[in-house]
């Protein structure tokens, strides 16, 4: 492909060098623009994802929009309009000019039409500060909302990137204001900052009650508290070097204390454990991941693909034991885990993988789920101008016809922008299709759709080389993928979920061609 720099600020690519239909990257020395090419001419917007920075032309066009290739952050191709998180704004669009057999595109971005949706609502109060609250937010004002936005949150820092704290953060020493998403994240959007823990919220009464006595309240709330880490009531994890990582504090700690610790046992084959075991071991530590199962993750993937997560895992130095703990050791400090097997695993720090549970029980009136959700229904309403988002939210998962209760960073970042375009007056049901992403060392394993107790798994390509796209069959339908080195057919596969165009079992396991039914 030719690009050129005819001018200053312009990049030039030949036409037939955009694929009808397609895509293309131009680029004029250390500026690059992505050039989009359809019935309706040519476009250009800004050519990396302003999500981590992927370049967009390595993502895939799907109909009307393209996918990041890295996270599935998705835009549309008619004016760059962010349609998908992990994103939280649109792409800048380019003039382009057409001369001969080239586009122009001027490096000018066109000035977006910022929408003014009527509202109701003058004051929105948020309790919680993260994925789905953030994107809450940033939706209602770049989408014109000019009300008051007060959030609550209980930690000193503002929003930050949660996924990153359990990979590339711990890899190395890293600044903690690395994972923030902009260090004047409230100034930027207009929004009244309050810290402090919430003790009781009122949905009746639209109002939350802070630890120390304060009591506020709006014309509607957001209730995003999520999730705390579990620690099971082990003996001795009370010690010193026995730790959790949810929170930036959390993985400040953790990645401080590796810096002299030695050995490392991870409680928990999760996907957090997983991930830290990966990263902290690029850190120069021994370390040791204690799971139940005998392949961690063959619940939620199958035994395939979780036996070629295990094995490269420990290719990469992880040590695997299957077990349970009894009790942590040490006197003042954690010394061992010793095993309900027999036997101890020597630590400097343990690190608590055993899941998490939902911020629910300051919510008065409402009793949890046995899951520990709340249900709502597809509005995501718990009441009249009341909102629940992201963990703690048991609703009606669209693509697998169940109610669930997900954990996933986007998928709580989905919520957020559903429940502030129902607040701009917006009123449809939540039909989002769930997605996740998880970092194991270098392998990245992309997930999407929902399976709870699937019947079948249809595998294609090697699972051992991590080279694989599973699909996973509940009541003759392919309701979920995983998939790892295979982008292009998962993310087709995440786009014909969400308009319910994926082959049958039986045409996926004659090989249907995902990519082109786009």
């Amino acid at each position: 492909m030719r690009t050129s720099d005819m001018a200053a600020g312009e990049i030039r690519i030949r036409l037939e060098d955009i694929p009808l239909g397609g895509m293309a990257e131009g680029k004029a020395g250390d500026e690059a623009a992505l050039f989009v090419r359809d019935g309706d001419g040519v476009r250009a917007f800004q050519a990396k994802c302003p999500h981590y920075g992927a370049p967009l032309a390595k993502g895939v066009l799907c109909g009307k929009r393209v996918y990041c290739p890295w996270h599935k952050a998705a835009f549309s191709i008619a004016d760059g309009a962010l349609l998908e998180p992990p994103a939280l704004e649109s792409l800048k669009r380019y003039p382009v000019r057409i001369e001969g057999e080239e586009a122009v595109a001027r490096l000018e971005p066109i000035a977006a039409d910022t929408p003014r949706h009527p509202s109701k609502i003058d004051h929105l109060v948020v309790i919680g500060t993260g994925a789905a609250a953030v994107a809450a937010v940033t939706t209602l004002r770049r989408e014109g909302f000019s009300g008051r936005i007060t959030m609550i949150g209980r930690e000193g820092h503002p929003p930050y990137d949660r996924p990153m704290l359990s990979k590339n953060f711990l890899a190395k020493p890293t600044p903690p204001e690395k994972p923030l998403l902009e260090p004047d994240f409230y100034a930027a959007h207009g929004i009244e900052a309050v810290q402090g823990r919430a003790t009781r919220i009122d949905p009746a009464e639209r109002s939350v009650t802070l630890e120390d006595g304060r009591r506020l309240s709006g014309d509607a709330l957001l209730i995003a508290t999520g999730s705390r880490a579990v620690v099971p009531d082990f003996s001795g994890a009370g010690l010193d070097g026995v730790l959790t990582l949810r929170s930036l504090d959390d993985a400040v700690d953790l990645s401080e204390r590796a810096e002299t610790a030695r050995r490392i046992v991870v409680v928990g084959g999760g996907f957090i454990g997983l991930e830290a075991a990966a990263f902290l071991t690029k850190r120069g530590c021994t370390v040791t991941v204690l799971a139940r199962e005998e392949f961690p993750l063959a619940k939620r993937f199958g035994e395939a693909v979780a036996g070629g997560l295990k094995r490269f895992h420990a290719g990469n130095g992880v040590t695997f034991r299957q077990g349970e703990v009894a009790r942590i050791v040490g006197e003042g400090a954690v010394r061992a885990v010793a095993l309900k097997e027999g036997g101890e695993i020597e630590a400097d720090l343990v690190l608590i993988g055993a899941g998490a549970a939902p911020e629910t029980g300051l919510i008065a009136g409402v009793a949890p789920r046995e899951d520990g959700g709340l249900a709502v229904g597809s509005d995501l309403a718990l009441a009249p101008n009341v909102w629940i988002a992201g963990d703690i939210a048991a609703f009606p998962e669209h693509g697998s016809g169940t109610r669930a209760r997900i954990e996933h960073w986007r998928l709580a970042q989905q919520h957020g922008m559903h429940v502030a375009r129902a607040i701009l007056g917006e009123a449809k049901p939540f039909k989002e299709t769930p997605f996740f992403w998880s970092n194991q060392g270098e392998k990245r394993l992309d997930y999407g759709g929902y399976a709870p107790g699937f019947d079948r798994i249809i595998l294609r390509g090697d699972a051992d080389a991590l080279d694989f796209i599973a699909f996973y069959v509940k009541d003759e339908r392919a309701v979920a993928a995983c998939s790892i080195g295979r982008n292009a057919e998962f993310t087709a596969f995440l786009h014909l979920l969400e308009e319910e165009r994926v082959p049958s079992p039986a045409e996926l396991d004659r090989g249907a061609d995902l990519t082109g039914l786009l």
